[in-house]
Parts: C-alpha cells; structure tokens; sequence
C-alpha cells in the first residue's frame, strides 16, 4: 500500500516538472502578414535570389506559378511560414558561363524574405516539394499581367521638407521619388550606407541588385528596402555602387 502511495506521488510529481517545460515548448501560431500582391512578392522575393548569385545581371528568373500561403520545410532546417512560390533562375557561373536552370524556393512575409534557396545540385532538396507543392494543387496560377502594366502604388510615407512624391528608405538612406529612367535621388541622410558609398542627391538608379526600376513607381521603395544595405546600384550614366552597412 505504501509503496503504490509513493509511486502516485512520484507520478504526480513527475508530471507538475513536466507540465511547464511542454508549455514552454510549445510555439504560437504564426501570425501572417498582410498577403502582398504578385508585383510586390515577386520584386521582393527575386531581390532575395538575386542575392545568392555569382552573376545576378545574368539572372533569367522564371516563376511556374503564384505563391500561396502556408508552411515550408527545408531539409535539416526549421520550418518556415509565410507566402511561398517556386521557379527556375539560370545566370552565369565563376566561369562566366551558364550554369543551366536551378530551381528556387522563396518565403515571404511582412515584405522581406524570410527563406530562400536555389537547387545547387539536381536530384531533390528544392525541385522535389516544390514538385509535391503543385501536385497538392496549393499553388495558384502564375497572374497574367499585360507587359506595360505597372505595379501598383503603395501606400508610403513622404519625406519630410519633400514634395509629396517623395519617398525615404530607412534602410538605405536615401529619399527616392519615381522618375521614367528609375529612382531619382533627392536626399541623403547623413551617415547614412547611401552617404557612406557617396550616392548624392541628383543621381538617378537605374537598377539595384540587376532589378530595374524604370515604370515601377513608387513600388520601387519595396525593392530597394527588400535589397538591404550591401545592395549593387547601377546608376544612369555608367557607374556601378555598392552599399555597404555602416560599421
């Protein structure tokens, strides 16, 4: 009798020590952003890829479908929600030659890229859930969107002392306005990583990361943020300029 009263208590206390640690384990819901529109995802998500290339001005980015939004699972990586989509990019090598299609999968959320990677070599890690992803039918069709048709205009917020086309990228440090050719540059914040790689206000991007910013309005403020602050800038005129985080 004593002893099976010792057992119950023993389980009794077992179970109050264990209790706590399941609750701390146990993880909240993942709380999804805002879901963005094709033109946002893709400026986003091809910034993140463009990323990770040896040659990104070489990049030929092509999407099988839309995103949706759900749960992704890297391979002996931890699971990772947002809006998730699958393509193929093929861009120049070390060698300066084409490497061939690789596939690629991007997660977005809260406009940034939460994951992202392309198939190094073929046989699975990538091209095979992206495969059973369509398969289960979660991917939407890829929109169709007429080749002339700009990204719509977001809701930014204007400089300070700017016209209220004006929009400031906190990352970067620049005040950008829309203009035909690209980003127009109207201000610099000082110390800024726009100040330390001397972008000046007059100055024209063309292109940030190999993503060219000509007709995109003020949608380009998606882009810029989205590349970060070690983004390539090509700006009208010839010259090339690299972010660099302050130190």
């Amino acid at each position: 009798m004593k002893a099976g009263i010792l057992a119950s208590m023993a389980a009794t206390a077992l179970l109050l020590i264990s209790a706590p640690a399941l609750a701390a384990d146990q993880k909240p819901a993942h709380l999804f952003g805002p879901a963005p529109t094709w033109e946002q995802f893709r400026a986003i998500a091809e910034a993140g890829i463009l990323t990770r290339l040896v040659d990104p001005e070489s990049a030929r980015i092509s999407w099988t479908a839309g995103f949706y939004q759900g749960e992704y699972k890297p391979f002996l990586e931890a699971r990772v929600q947002g809006y998730i989509a699958c393509g193929t990019v093929n861009a120049r090598n070390r060698m300066g030659g084409y490497a061939g299609s690789s596939g690629f999968v991007v997660v977005v959320d809260y406009d940034r890229v939460l994951y992202a990677a392309i198939e190094r070599t073929p046989g699975g890690l990538i091209d095979a859930p992206c495969a059973k992803m369509a398969q289960a039918g979660l991917f939407p069709p890829l929109p169709r969107i007429a080749a002339s048709a700009a990204p719509p205009a977001l809701a930014l917020t204007p400089a300070a002392n700017s016209s209220a086309a004006d929009v400031v990228s906190t990352a970067s440090g620049m005040t950008l306005r829309a203009m035909p050719d690209g980003a127009y540059i109207s201000a610099v914040t000082p110390a800024s990583p726009a100040a330390t790689a001397e972008l000046k206000p007059g100055m024209v991007i063309a292109t940030i990361n190999a993503i060219p910013l000509a007709g995109m309005g003020d949608a380009m403020l998606k882009v810029v943020d989205a590349a970060g602050t070690t983004a390539t800038l090509s700006i009208v005129g010839g010259k090339t300029v690299k972010l660099a985080s302050k130190p």
